[in-house]
């Protein structure tokens, strides 16, 4: 059986640091996304570690998973201040954000 955590994405021919600012980059409404996704996967492998009787585990990740959820929240109200001045430039450059 093949463990499934890893120390790196294989498919970034990146180290995780590099990984953590291509992420910080990201347009806050994108960041939020991710941010939403990751918690909900901590969650799922909280849940699968509670089924386990992994308890101490699990209670660690849903509460990194609460944490994620709470991030994420907070970058959403970055994006709400944001995104005026991103559409502001865009509008000025006459293109979009893609």
């Amino acid at each position: 059986m093949k463990y499934k955590h890893t120390q790196r994405i294989k498919s970034c021919d990146i180290d995780n640091k590099e990984l953590a600012k291509e992420i910080g980059d990201l347009y806050y409404d994108s960041l939020e996304e991710f941010l939403v996704e990751l918690a909900r996967k901590i969650k799922s492998d909280a849940k699968a570690d509670e089924a386990r009787g992994r308890k101490k585990l699990a209670k660690a990740l849903f509460d990194a998973s609460l944490h994620i959820q709470e991030a994420s929240q907070s970058i959403a109200k970055a994006w709400d201040i944001s995104k005026p001045y991103v559409d502001a430039f865009f509008q000025d450059k006459k293109s979009n954000r893609d």
